[in-house]
């Protein structure tokens, strides 16, 4: 690599009738986050690389070109350059988060929290899904509540057409996506992203009869409110969330030596397995950095937890938490 060769290659360079005043620039960790450049001549590029610890990887550029840096130094420019994003969403939820975080010039340390997988019974969702037609309504409060659902639907060889009379709910815009893309249409998204918005949004609820599978550890507040309202409801878990078996030996390291910016939850839920994935011994580190949140609720599981919340989006969306943590960086 150049970084360990360039005394080597300075001195050949040189000796064959190289200018000495040639420019010559080193750039460690190129196109990612971590990039640093160095620029010099053939006459100091050694001095300077042993004075700045230069290591592998890194690549050299000798010549004219080098004195073009600044129309060349975008990926520099970047809204996020520099900084570490750790993503904790579980694995393929986390694709898009990734790929604009790199977009916006940042490193993302993808550390899932969660894994879900089928509920330990399926009793209460079959029974459901038997008798789809004597339900007013049907809830659903995540993208994993739909895919969950839809693919038991299709295990147990019921027939979507079951639901032709049930208005469908959903808590979010990606949620609503989900069900649209199994040709179904969704009734009501509420404007904010939270059960209690949801509420506000359905009418004539007295005497109703819905349905809410979802995670089976999950917030009480729809299901309550609802019956508190009038309406029959059946919660039937749809899915679990459990710990992955993931080592936070590279995080630790990580927090440790402060080249964490970031740490994003994008429900309580990885607030609280990733506390209990890293530990007691890494909360001080952990309370040193930066929280982002993508809404009141993962927030005050973040808070309850004695963890300064610095990132709330406006709208509780992926999207817009990314905006969120832009706008936090800039001057």
């Amino acid at each position: 690599m150049g970084a360990r060769k360039l005394p080597l290659i300075v001195e050949k360079l040189i000796k064959f009738g190289k200018d000495p005043q040639t420019p010559i620039a080193v750039i460690q960790w190129g196109t990612t986050a971590r990039q640093k450049t160095w620029k010099g001549t053939l006459a100091t590029i050694v001095e300077i690389a042993s004075k700045e610890k230069i290591l592998p990887p890194a690549l050299t550029i000798i010549g004219e070109v080098v004195n073009l840096k600044p129309e060349m130094e975008w990926y520099e420019r970047l809204p996020l350059f520099g900084k570490t994003v750790v993503v904790t969403r579980k694995g393929d939820q986390a694709e898009g988060m990734i790929d604009r975080l790199r977009e916006l010039g940042a490193e993302p340390l993808f550390f899932p929290v969660i894994e879900t997988v089928a509920p330990d019974d399926w009793a209460p969702l079959d029974e459901a899904l038997n008798h789809l037609s004597r339900y007013d309504g049907l809830i659903f409060t995540s993208v994993n509540g739909v895919r969950f659902f839809f693919q038991r639907l299709k295990e147990i060889q019921q027939d979507i057409r079951n639901l032709k009379d049930v208005r469908i709910y959903t808590i979010g815009p990606k949620t609503a996506e989900a069900v649209q893309e199994l040709g179904m249409v969704v009734d009501v998204v509420p404007d904010e992203f939270v059960a209690e918005s949801l509420l506000e949004s359905i009418k004539d609820i007295k005497g109703k009869r819905f349905l809410i599978p979802r995670a089976k550890v999950a917030r009480e507040v729809l299901p309550v409110k609802l019956r508190e309202m009038g309406a029959q409801v059946d919660v039937a878990p749809a899915y679990q969330t459990i710990l992955p078996g993931l080592k936070s030996d590279t995080l630790a390291k990580r927090l440790k030596s402060g080249a964490i910016d970031v740490l994003t939850f994008t429900s309580s839920s990885t607030v609280k397995n990733f506390l209990a994935l890293t530990g007691e011994p890494l909360l001080p580190e952990i309370k040193k950095t930066r929280i982002a949140c993508i809404g009141p609720i993962t927030a005050k599981t973040a808070e309850d937890a004695g963890l300064k919340v610095d990132i709330l989006p406006e709208e509780y969306t992926v999207a817009s938490l990314l905006d969120a943590i832009e706008d936090y960086f800039q001057p």
